[in-house]
């Protein structure tokens, strides 16, 4: 893996050594499963009085305003942050190859503007077409678990290994694996659900477990189930988990419990996830959320103070810990106690 620079939570204090007197304006794109902090983070920057613009819950969606508060030296600057949201690889390859993203201007109307941040689920190299994590500054932060959910309707299923769920990727549906083959009460088929291939989801689950191809994927038509190439979010594809009693597919902590009343999550190799299951390494189904942008602003001194004001917004452990934003998806990254360097990689400790 090569890397330009891994940056961990940056200290509040280390932001600028120089402004110019001038406006800022970024823009911030990729993961739709970190929006909501993106939103909730960006909004905290600024002063009051600060005016908005589009959807400020999904995107496209402008902040302005001054962040003398946050950030002293810029005074009273003016500070325009556009949020527009497209996945994880689609928004790093738009910071590396400077293409531009719809967004909205803080006085209404549309513009394409050129991204200068991307958050992304994955480590660049993990994304397709894969990206030289070398052209990036690269910041952790957050840590996301995932699960395995079943429709309530597959009695008698409580964990899946790591075997039968690399199995299960291109072995689901009529003629291929039963229910029973997971500890199920049924002999009738598993039908696996999943998300598209440009979800940082599927490629964090892939390399979690070790599948590499093409998986079998199932969803909903005319309420059948049909074959798919997968959905772009995870709210898509726990509708299909909660509303077909054969299905099983892998989610998000947020959209597994949004489900709850329908579907389960269970074990991976019969642990359970919990926080700190992952924190000391149990529990291996999770992978880093990052902010990534071009090492070639790191010469714009004002756009530097504003991500790092922005990364240790998201990677205050007291926001981490208490904030529904993120505890409902997300897992503390200041309690870790194991890490690792690549997307499914080896878990290593952090304290030995």
């Amino acid at each position: 893996m090569k890397l330009n620079k891994i940056l961990m939570p940056v200290a509040a204090g280390s932001l600028l050594a120089s402004t110019a007197l001038a406006q800022v304006d970024m823009t911030i794109t990729g993961s739709t499963a970190f929006r909501s902090i993106a939103f909730d983070r960006v909004q905290s920057l600024f002063d009051a009085g600060y005016t908005t613009a589009g959807d400020l819950s999904i995107g496209p969606g402008t902040y302005q305003g001054t962040m003398s508060n946050a950030i002293p030296a810029l005074g009273s600057q003016t500070v325009t942050l556009r949020l527009s949201f497209s996945g994880s690889g689609a928004g790093m390859l738009a910071v590396d190859n400077s293409t531009p993203v719809p967004t909205v201007n803080p006085g209404g109307g549309n513009a394409n503007k050129v991204p200068d941040l991307a958050f992304s689920d994955v480590f660049p190299e993990s994304a397709t077409p894969t990206i030289n994590g070398g052209d990036f500054d690269q910041s952790i932060v957050g840590v996301i678990p995932f699960v395995y959910v079943v429709n309530n309707g597959l009695t008698g299923i409580t964990t899946i290994t790591r075997e039968q769920a690399v199995l299960l990727m291109t072995a689901s549906g009529p003629g291929g694996m039963p229910a029973t083959f997971l500890g199920g009460s049924s002999g009738s088929p598993v039908f696996l659900t999943g998300r598209d291939s440009g979800s940082g989801t599927r490629i964090t689950i892939h390399k979690d477990i070790g599948f590499s191809g093409s998986p079998t994927l199932w969803g909903l038509s005319g309420g059948n189930l049909v074959i798919t190439n997968g959905y772009s979010s995870g709210g898509n594809e726990r509708v299909v988990i909660a509303a077909t009693n054969n299905v099983i597919g892998y989610l998000g902590l947020a959209d597994a419990a949004a489900i709850a009343s329908t579907a389960h999550a269970i074990a991976y190799e019969g642990v359970t996830y919990s926080a700190s299951s992952v924190q000391n390494g149990n529990y291996p189904l999770w992978g880093y959320e990052h902010l990534v942008n071009r090492t070639s602003m790191d010469s714009d001194a004002n756009k530097i103070a504003v991500r790092n004001k922005l990364v240790a917004a998201i990677t205050d452990q007291t926001y981490q810990t208490t904030n529904p934003n993120y505890t409902a998806n997300f897992v503390d990254q200041n309690a870790m106690h194991v890490q690792r360097g690549t997307d499914g990689g080896t878990i290593t400790s952090l304290d030995f």
